[in-house]
């Protein structure tokens, strides 16, 4: 039995979509199929373009393409950097900002303490001065408490010398990437840790603090610095 003209379109005949003339009942049938592969066609398409338009703007919303990253702390996958640091963003020229500072170093720092990290031969120099320029010259080999220069790898190993100075006291440093933003550190005197620091650079690379954790009875410590060009260098 053919179907009927009222069962092929819903509102019967007079329901026939345009450009459609009356026929027979296959007729019909195929053109409910044609705009039924039309419609079909027509939504895939656009949720195409809406899929091709998230791609495409993904690595801008998801942090530069990098999917591990969160955004406020730094990429973990650091294996080049603890080899060749040069990249970090630590490296470079550090001014104390004593009003972001815990008050209680305001005794040692003055406004002009520095803190500089450069790159040297797959490690790091650190160099800190209570205040800058350094009024001498001869504080890597004899001791003076307003400044200091060490170097270190990234290797956690505590092996590196006098991490405050040739003070006499036997103490060695071991430094850890934690990642891209963050080092941590350990000081021992004669074998025995003493001091835990964190160093964190913001993640717009303006901002280094150390957060001194090691009292675990009281308050951390906390030094802020902010960054500032490199000043000229004899050494």
């Amino acid at each position: 039995m053919k179907p009927t003209s009222s069962s092929l379109w819903p509102g019967g005949v007079s329901d026939r979509p345009e450009g459609y003339p009356p026929g027979s009942g296959e007729c019909k049938v195929c053109a409910l199929r044609g705009l039924t592969m039309i419609r079909r066609t027509s939504s895939v398409a656009l949720t195409s373009c809406v899929v091709a338009g998230i791609l495409s703007f993904g690595p801008a919303l998801l942090g530069q393409g990098d999917p591990t990253s969160v955004g406020f702390i730094g990429a973990y996958k650091t294996a080049a950097e603890k080899k060749d640091p040069s990249k970090l963003p630590i490296i470079g020229a550090w001014r104390i900002n004593l009003a972001k500072s815990d008050p209680g170093i305001q005794p040692r720092f003055t406004p002009t303490a520095m803190n500089i990290f450069i790159a040297e031969n797959g490690g790091i120099r650190q160099e800190v001065y209570q205040d800058y320029p350094p009024k001498v010259d001869t504080y890597k080999t004899v001791f003076d408490q307003r400044y200091r220069s060490f170097w270190f790898k990234l290797d956690g190993q505590n092996i590196y010398k006098d991490p405050q100075g040739p003070n006499g006291q036997g103490q060695t440093v071991a430094m850890w990437l934690a990642d891209r933003n963050t080092l941590y550190r350990e000081r021992a005197t004669k074998g025995v840790v003493d001091e835990k620091v964190l160093y964190r650079v913001s993640p717009d690379g303006k901002t280094l603090v150390w957060t001194n954790f090691g009292n675990v009875n009281g308050n951390s410590g906390q030094n802020v610095w902010d960054r500032v060009e490199m000043p000229s260098r004899t050494n």
